[in-house]
């Protein structure tokens, strides 16, 4: 049985993807830092079939004690996992000079995480005699476009992990480890509920979703049905590909902020 990693695997996109992985065939193995109650339901849903860890990647000592990172060969590894300007203030402490604390999360969780997750993973994957993909999950803000007042080191943490799968692409040529990174625009999960939805009355929610591409938010599994796509052999074609899953916005970045614009 294939085996896949999925790291923020309790919530939004990491767990659409995974109960889709598991209906699919997979093996999957998710990563937690908070969600407990939510590992053990998936595991007991599917049991056999997913197995939850306990890891922190934005704390690279729990990156180098995670020894479930090398004991399995995997097929595939989805890194999920990373704060917004919404979560990260559940992470670090705020108010701190220069807001430094919120900055040095979100480029550490986001862009460092994945980085050393790879390192660790590396050399097991190399020796490898078949296929591995693996999909960094930046985001339209940083990965594909630029918005006015965005939260600086968010952008920064995205871009960077858009960077690194690019960079991991060009490294990879000539190896069986495909990689690809995925864009997502505005996804209704609880990470943009808290950073942007929670204060909202319903006709504030109204007007938002109607300036919004396709005048809709996204669903998570709609995210995790194309994760599923790319586990598949099928997928070197896109090999190197940084995924624009917008549905439009990081064409017309503009468009939440345009003025007088008829939604015919």
């Amino acid at each position: 049985m294939k085996k896949v990693l999925v790291t923020g695997g309790t919530q939004g996109v990491g767990y659409q993807t995974v109960k889709m992985l598991v209906e699919q065939g997979y093996e999957v193995h998710l990563t937690y830092r908070k969600s407990a109650g939510v590992a053990d339901e998936l595991m007991e849903k599917y049991p056999g079939r997913v197995f939850g860890h306990k890891l922190d990647q934005g704390n690279v000592e729990e990156i180098i004690k995670a020894d479930f990172l090398t004991e399995h060969e995997w097929h595939g590894v989805i890194f999920n996992a990373a704060l917004g300007s919404g979560t990260v203030k559940e992470y670090a402490e705020q108010g701190t000079d220069l807001n430094a604390a919120t900055d040095t999360a979100m480029m550490t969780v986001n862009a460092l995480g994945p980085l050393w997750i790879y390192k660790k993973i590396q050399t097991m994957l190399e020796k490898k005699e078949t296929p591995t993909k693996l999909v960094f999950v930046s985001s339209v803000g940083g990965g594909l476009a630029a918005f006015p007042k965005f939260t600086l080191s968010d952008g920064m943490s995205k871009c960077a992990v858009a960077f690194l799968a690019k960079q991991l692409a060009a490294e990879n040529i000539y190896t069986l480890i495909d990689v690809f990174c995925i864009c997502p625009g505005a996804i209704e999960t609880p990470m943009f509920y808290s950073s942007t939805l929670k204060d909202m009355t319903p006709e504030q929610r109204k007007a938002f979703d109607l300036v919004q591409a396709k005048k809709r938010l996204i669903q998570p599994e709609e995210i995790a049905y194309w994760m599923c796509e790319l586990m598949k052999e099928e997928s070197t074609v896109l090999h190197g590909a940084n995924i624009d899953a917008t549905m439009g916005l990081a064409s017309r970045p503009g468009i939440q902020t345009e003025a007088g614009l008829e939604h015919n």
